[in-house]
Formats: C-alpha cells, structure tokens, sequence
C-alpha cells in the first residue's frame, strides 16, 4: 500500500507519495481530478498522483479559498479559469489544453462564485 501525504501551508502544498516529497504553490495547481481511486493533482509543472485519496479529503487539506468543484470528480483553480462554456457545461482553461467538466449540481453555485449570474 502506497504511502500518502499532503499538507499546505499558506500557500505552499507539500505532497508526499510513496517517501517521495513534492513541494508545490496552491498558485500551480490547475485542476484536480479524481479517477480510479486516486487523487490527480494537474499542475504547471506535470501530474501528480495521490493513491487511496479523496476528492473530498483533497477538498478539506488545500481549502477553497483557490479551488472550486465543479463536478463531482473536478475541483478546479479559480485563477486558472479562462472561461466558462455555459452550453457545453464546460471550463476552459487559461494556458492548458482540454476542459473540466460542469456538472449539473454545480453549475448554480460556480456562475455565481465567477461572477455570471446575480447573488
């Protein structure tokens, strides 16, 4: 079984999987992702993968002052976010190949946090 960690501080996030540390800004990250029973952490830099992690635990440790879910696999960094594609359910992101998926429970709540639709 792989060994796992995260933690933040301010805004440094310190990831630890398998005795290897990684050292990231909550600045970097892009989007998370969660699939197959693991945590995908998309950053500037690459992918990193937490084994036997939560989307909802990932949630909790690097707070949501940054990152925003916008589905229930995806939570996404609100400075990364170019545009929102309300027909396509769809976020468009700065500088990154590819969308992050809306779903329907959540679209509500991120037009608001963006600013598209009224409080």
């Amino acid at each position: 079984m792989a060994t796992k960690s995260i933690v933040r501080e301010n805004s440094d996030v310190f990831v630890c999987v398998d005795g290897k540390m990684s050292h990231i800004k909550i600045e970097d990250i892009i989007y998370v992702e969660h699939n197959s029973r693991a945590v995908f952490l998309y950053t500037v830099n690459g992918v990193i993968g937490i084994p036997y992690m939560t989307l909802n635990g990932i949630y909790h440790i690097l707070g949501k002052d940054y990152l925003f879910q916008c589905h229930k696999s995806y939570l996404v960094n609100r400075i990364h976010i170019e545009s929102i594609d309300r027909t396509g359910n769809c976020i468009i992101l700065k500088n990154y190949p590819g969308t992050v998926s809306v779903g329907r429970k959540y679209k509500g709540e991120l037009l608001r946090e963006m600013h598209y639709l009224p409080s």
